[in-house]
């Protein structure tokens, strides 16, 4: 029997055993040409929609799309992938655009993103995070609960919060009551939970908040509340 070669195998087959792997190729004017089996639900649009020839612009709000071409547009015209990290739909993904030639002149890239994947601790020249935070299911939370949710997620006291955010601790626990309220959780060890199954960090909190996906494209509702 003789032994398998990298080039004997049907790697798009392979990603698509991983459900938190997708593969879009997108050409250098925002169509999608293709994509894996896992794509769309990694995005949380419907998989049953074909969205093969559609534009990016057609699926996703025009700050997200316009941040994503230019990253396209970088990786074309400098032949050299590009790692992104970015939260979307609450999970922490990355993302690496790299460019398809398949002629001299490369319109074509290929986009492999990862859910649940680490944060590069050191960006370098071929690594960028993108401006948006998308919360998905916690976009339900205001600035402020955002704010005391991932503080004490990430260990703060609620008199420590207080300090932090200029507010009283009775505010703080107000607020508190509120997240139980709308996430279905009420102690410390839960919020804890969520914070780090989202993969909140407290840096997040200066990027902007957008709701990446038109309304007519989202499909599914991801509980929030704790896993055990």
């Amino acid at each position: 029997m003789s032994r398998p070669e990298l080039s004997d195998i049907d790697f798009i087959t392979l990603l698509d055993q991983d459900p938190d792997i997708g593969l879009a190729i997108v050409s250098s004017d925002g169509e999608i040409v293709d994509y894996n089996a896992n794509t769309p639900t990694l995005f949380g649009v419907d998989p049953a929609v074909n969205f093969r020839n559609k534009l990016l612009g057609d699926i996703f709000e025009f700050e997200f799309v316009e941040e994503r071409m230019q990253w396209i547009g970088e990786v074309l015209q400098t032949r050299q992938p590009l790692r992104v990290d970015h939260l979307y739909h609450g999970r922490r993904m990355a993302s690496t655009i790299m460019p398809l030639t398949f002629d001299s002149d490369a319109r074509y890239v290929a986009v492999m993103t990862r859910r649940d994947a680490q944060m590069t601790d050191e960006p370098k020249d071929n690594h960028v995070m993108s401006h948006f935070l998308d919360l998905g299911p916690l976009s339900t939370l205001t600035k402020r609960e955002l704010e005391i949710l991932v503080l004490l997620g990430h260990g703060y006291s609620v008199p420590e919060t207080a300090r932090r955010l200029y507010r009283s601790p009775r505010t703080v626990e107000q607020h508190k009551a509120s997240i139980g309220r709308k996430l279905g959780v009420s102690a410390i060890a839960d919020i804890a939970r969520i914070v780090a199954v989202h993969g909140l960090k407290l840096e997040d909190l200066e990027l902007d908040r957008l709701l990446a996906l038109r309304p007519e494209y989202r499909h599914e509702t991801e509980k929030v509340g704790p896993t055990r």
